[in-house]
């Protein structure tokens, strides 16, 4: 298992498992009692024998005994035997992360002999449903849209395996809430700086701060709860674009100033250099105030450009992310 591309997950479930089908002729009673089968209690259980089931990906598992242990045995007359019991577990899960929080993820679990090979044991699924999921299940993260059951390739020396997939799609509304909707408030609010005046030095510098340290804030508090793989996933492009909008907006307005008081600062060098030199220009002063105006309007026009341009940039960068993760899984 590559673990640059898998990120092992841990998931737990509480099952009943059901083991059925095999005949222990020791066990055969026939007639002796006007029943179809004998209840055993939990306490003669383990004089009988039952398959050797274990997990093979599991980490983590105990059986339930409140208030008594939660397991059944049923002996039928012709010596048929029936076996349930109660199992929380809790397996590994290897999940591709690429496209969280908007992947779908398939977790199995692989069940097979522990020591005896198929020339003495086999499994096999009950032909008709096998597998019984709770119709009122509901999970906070996922939602489970599919399961499938097949015969698996075992590891070790030729032992009986089985194999339980279930096809879990995660709940994005969690990340709609907490990271998507605010970001994209956060990004928007950096645009109001395309409104305000050129010469509103602190309120435009303050806004562009603000916002990107907002949005650093905000990617860092999400990175605490995200799994922590060694690729790139969906949240790390939208926070990492997001990022760069808002800091793009903070060096716009460094430009526009800059641009606003370049020809300006020109003008006057040039005006020190001319009184050194003992030359005289006519009209300095209106030549000086049509500059400034000049700067300004320049400055005012790279602002009515980004008016449109990021909201634009940034609805196409939304329908493409959108398109790429939601239509391919």
């Amino acid at each position: 298992m590559c673990y640059s591309f898998f990120h092992i997950c841990d998931f737990t479930l509480s099952t009943f498992v059901s083991q059925e089908g095999w005949i222990d002729t020791r066990l055969s009673f026939r007639n002796l009692i006007p029943a179809d089968y004998l209840e055993l209690d939990s306490r003669l259980m383990e004089n009988v024998w039952v398959p050797d089931l274990y997990v093979r990906n599991e980490k983590q598992a105990y059986f339930h005994t409140v208030t008594i242990p939660n397991k059944m045995l049923h002996i039928y007359k012709n010596g048929v035997v029936k076996y349930r019991s109660r199992i929380t577990l809790t397996a590994s899960c290897p999940m591709k992360l690429h496209k969280y929080p908007m992947d779908r993820q398939m977790c199995s679990l692989f069940i097979q002999s522990f020591a005896f090979t198929t020339n003495r044991l086999v499994f096999r699924w009950r032909k008709n449903e096998p597998i019984r999921l709770n119709p009122n299940l509901e999970l906070p993260q996922f939602t489970p849209y599919r399961h499938e059951t097949e015969n698996c390739t075992d590891i070790g020396e030729g032992n009986t395996c089985l194999q339980f997939n279930i096809y879990l799609e995660r709940n994005i509304g969690f990340y709609m809430i907490q990271t998507y909707i605010p970001s994209v408030l956060i990004v928007m609010l950096s645009w109001l700086s395309f409104w305000l005046n050129v010469d509103a030095v602190p309120a435009r510098i303050s806004l562009g701060i603000l916002t990107v340290l907002t949005m650093t804030t905000q990617r860092s508090m999400s990175n605490v709860s995200l799994p922590r793989v060694s690729y790139v996933k969906a949240i790390d492009v939208w926070m990492a674009v997001c990022l760069c909008f808002v800091f793009s907006a903070l060096l716009e307005y460094a430009c526009v100033n800059v641009l606003s008081r370049n020809q300006l600062r020109r003008r006057l060098r040039k005006d020190m250099l001319d009184r050194q030199n003992g030359i005289q220009e006519p009209k300095n002063g209106l030549i000086s105030g049509l500059m400034i105006k000049r700067s300004r309007d320049n400055a005012q026009n790279i602002d009515d450009v980004c008016r449109i341009a990021f909201p634009v940039s940034f609805l196409v960068f939304c329908i493409v992310y959108w398109s790429c993760y939601l239509t391919t899984h």
